[in-house]
C-alpha cells in the first residue's frame, strides 16, 4: 500500500502565487494579516516598524520563492484590539480585500480578560473562521499569541508604565497560556492550522535567553528577531515541503544577510 500525506491546508494559496506568476492578467495574490498590535507592527514605545513585522517578512521570502508572482499584504493589525471588538472591521478590513489567505492573531489583550473571557474570545474567532469559509476561498492560519512581561523590567519606558499591573496580573495568574490552549483547541475542532508562536516563544528561555530582553516595549512587543523567527516559521508552514530561503535580516547592520 502506498501511503500518501494530506494535502496542504495551502494549496490554494500556492496555486495563487503559481498562477500569477504564469498570467501577469490575473488578480493579484492577497494576504490579510489580521490582529492586534503585534501584527500592526508595533515595537518599543510609540514606534511602528512595518518593514520589520512578521507578515513583510514574510512577503520577501514568497517573493524569493515566487519572483515572477505579485502578492499584496493589507496589515490589518490594531493596537489595543482584541477578538471579539475586531468584529466592528472584519468588513472594512477583511472581506473587503478579497483575500487569498488570512492570518488572525489575538489573545495578547484578550488574556486580560481572564477565564471569563474565553467563551467570547472562541466564538468571536469560530465565526471569523466560519465567515472567510462562507464569503471567501482563502486560506486560513491562527497564530497563538507571544508571550507577555513575567517580572518589572528596565525595558519599559515611563509612559508605558500605567500598563504594567495589569499585564503582571495576567501573567501571574496564567491567563494567556490559558488562552494559547483555547486556540489550539478551536484550531483542532475547526480543523484550522495554527502556528504556535507561543511555543517559539518561550523555547528561547529554554535556550537561556532572557525573554524581557527580546521583547521590544519590554511588555508584550516581542523584538526584530523574534518577528524573523516567526516570518520563517510561517513561510515554511505556507510553502509546506519547499524549504523557506534562511533569509535572516540583521537589525543591527540593516541589511539582509
Amino acid at each position: 500500500m502506498v501511503s500518501t500525506s494530506p494535502p496542504s491546508p495551502f494549496n490554494r494559496f500556492r496555486s495563487r502565487l503559481i498562477g500569477k506568476a504564469d498570467d501577469v492578467r490575473e488578480r493579484p495574490v492577497v494576504y490579510v494579516a489580521f490582529g492586534d498590535s503585534v501584527t500592526q507592527g508595533c515595537m518599543e514605545y510609540a514606534t511602528l516598524d512595518l518593514d520589520a513585522v512578521y507578515h513583510a517578512q514574510v512577503k520577501r521570502l514568497i517573493e524569493q520563492r515566487y519572483p515572477r508572482s505579485v502578492i499584496s499584504v493589507i496589515n490589518a493589525g490594531v493596537s489595543g484590539d482584541t477578538a471579539h471588538q475586531s468584529r466592528a472591521r472584519w468588513e472594512r478590513d477583511l472581506f473587503g480585500f478579497m483575500p487569498d489567505l488570512v492570518t488572525i492573531g489575538f489573545g495578547v489583550n484578550d488574556a486580560h480578560d481572564g477565564p471569563s473571557g474565553l467563551a467570547a474570545y472562541t466564538e468571536a474567532l469560530r465565526e471569523l473562521i466560519t465567515s472567510i469559509r462562507s464569503r471567501t476561498e482563502a486560506d486560513i492560519l491562527l497564530i497563538t499569541p507571544t508571550g507577555m512581561i513575567t517580572s518589572d523590567n528596565p525595558f519599559i519606558h515611563a509612559c508605558d508604565r500605567p500598563a504594567v499591573p495589569s499585564f503582571l496580573h495576567t501573567a501571574e495568574h496564567g491567563y494567556l497560556a490559558l488562552y494559547r490552549e483555547a486556540m489550539l483547541t478551536l484550531a483542532a475542532a475547526e480543523n484550522v492550522p495554527v502556528l504556535d508562536a507561543y511555543q517559539l516563544w518561550f523555547e528561547q528561555a529554554r535556550d537561556g535567553q532572557d525573554l524581557h530582553a527580546r521583547l521590544a516595549n519590554g511588555i508584550n512587543h516581542p523584538d526584530r528577531q523574534f518577528h524573523t523567527q516567526l516570518a520563517i516559521a510561517m513561510a515554511e508552514k505556507l510553502l509546506k515541503e519547499e524549504a523557506a530561503p534562511k533569509v535572516i535580516h540583521n537589525w543591527n547592520r540593516g541589511e539582509i544577510d
